[in-house]
């Protein structure tokens, strides 16, 4: 049985790194790209995701501080869901929902600041919410003894959060700055034409000049870059705490109502701009790709949630095994490009098979960063009944369906529902949209139509 686990392991990291082995071999010729083609769009990717980063974690403290306000155990797990909300909707909603505010704002300022403004609304929903796991599963005791001392809280953070929580919230920057330089259909929208990214310059190189060595060679050093400062700080975030009420102590009762502050500006602009696109009239030409985009992104999110779930269900068959978790915790998929136009060059014909293929695209993109944020601390907390239950004997077949699953069923049932939602109307759709599907015209692209021709952009 050792040997199916280590073969589980095996494939699991084949098919993560597959679009790589995918262009490995369908590139006859190979030549470095210049000086000129990387540092640019290198620096502009860390540059945007470093201030983005930083703006993001700053936006999640005080929304942390927000969350605490609220006292009542159901009122916080709604301001919890809140929070989370705008990270759960594809980032192209996001990208919508601010160009919505053009009307109000006269010109869009398109740049590197529209795009981390875009940034923070995104994720410092999940960084309040991480903070806020951290605190009450490291601290919440330390929190509470400070309170009944008298020990003021700028101090306690100063002296006590701080130092404890110095290593965790490193990888929660790290995980941020991940997602951030990373970004796809974020700088590409709302850039202008101003920054190219290295996302924006592999898909730049493969679709406008069919440069693929060039794109792949570009795609490595970021994948290379990310493994390296993933592997200096390979620990979860997401603490498991059994905690679900405010600490008065650590919030602030004047921040209360800035939690509802990302919801509302994407929602608000997501309304306006869908009542601009009712209002400039009916236009029928949208109605049969609106329904077949549906049944799309339907079953694509289907699929796509199926082949989460049997992959963390294969992870946590091949768990304890830290080589696997290192490796996890420190890949991140390669550019959406290079995975779409990857598996775009199988000899695959058919529209379900191509469907097949998107969902796989789509699952490879996802899976280490669902891994990461949410499945790791599950699995790596149940690790000591999996070793007392093989010390007395039970297989790896008891253990995965009789100790593991039970425990861990909610988290994995939950990123699997969470990718299929992503898959609906993920930024990846955009990457090969129906130039690498021609069923994959779905619900999010048929939206991007109808509100940029109502708003003109």
């Amino acid at each position: 049985m050792i040997g199916i686990r280590s073969s589980i392991s095996a494939s699991i990291g084949l098919l993560l790194i597959s679009p790589f082995l995918i262009w490995i071999v369908a590139i006859p010729h190979w030549s470095w790209p210049g000086v000129d083609a990387i540092v640019p769009p290198l620096f502009n990717s860390l540059s945007q995701a470093l201030l983005s980063t930083i703006a993001t974690m700053l936006a999640g403290f005080f929304l942390f501080r927000g969350l605490q306000g609220w006292l009542g155990t159901r009122s916080f797990r709604w301001v919890e869901a809140a929070l989370l909300l705008p990270n759960l909707v594809p980032p192209l909603f996001i990208a919508l929902s601010l160009l919505s505010w053009a009307p109000v704002m006269g010109d869009f300022p398109y740049g590197v600041g529209a795009v981390i403004v875009a940034h923070v609304l995104l994720n410092s929903g999940l960084v309040a919410v991480s903070l806020d796991r951290l605190v009450k599963a490291k601290m919440g005791g330390l929190a509470d003894a400070s309170w009944v001392m008298g020990v003021k809280p700028a101090a306690f953070w100063r002296r006590v959060a701080l130092p404890l929580l110095r290593s965790d919230l490193a990888y929660l920057s790290l995980f941020i700055f991940s997602l951030s330089f990373t970004s796809f259909s974020l700088p590409l929208l709302l850039s202008g034409e101003r920054v190219v990214t290295l996302e924006v310059a592999i898909f730049d190189a493969i679709r406008a000049d069919g440069l693929w060595d060039k794109a792949v060679m570009l795609a490595a050093i970021q994948s290379l870059f990310l493994f390296f400062m993933a592997s200096i700080l390979p620990r979860p975030f997401w603490q498991q705490t059994q905690m679900r009420w405010a600490i008065p102590y650590l919030g602030s009762r004047a921040l209360k109502l800035m939690v509802f502050a990302p919801v509302f500006i994407l929602g608000a602009g997501w309304l306006g701009g869908s009542w601009t696109a009712l209002t400039t009239g009916y236009d029928e030409t949208l109605v049969v790709p609106a329904l077949e985009g549906i049944v799309t992104s339907a079953a694509l999110g289907l699929a796509v949630g199926i082949l989460h779930l049997l992959a963390f269900l294969a992870i946590a068959y091949a768990s304890p095994n830290p080589r696997l978790e290192r490796f996890l915790n420190g890949y991140l998929a390669p550019s959406p490009a290079i995975t779409g136009f990857g598996l775009l060059l199988l000899p695959v014909e058919g529209e379900l098979g191509k469907l097949a293929l998107a969902a796989v695209a789509l699952t490879l993109i996802s899976l280490p960063l669902l891994y990461r944020w949410m499945i790791h601390s599950t699995l790596t907390a149940l690790s000591r009944q999996v070793v007392v239950a093989r010390t007395l004997g039970a297989s790896w077949s008891t253990v995965l369906f009789e100790i593991v699953w039970p425990q861990s069923a909610p988290q994995i049932l939950r990123a699997s529902g969470l990718a299929a939602l992503w898959a609906s109307g993920p930024e990846q759709n955009h990457t090969f949209g129906d130039h690498y599907v021609e069923v994959d015209f779905d619900l999010s692209d048929v939206m991007f139509v109808a509100t940029s021709n109502s708003m003109n952009i």
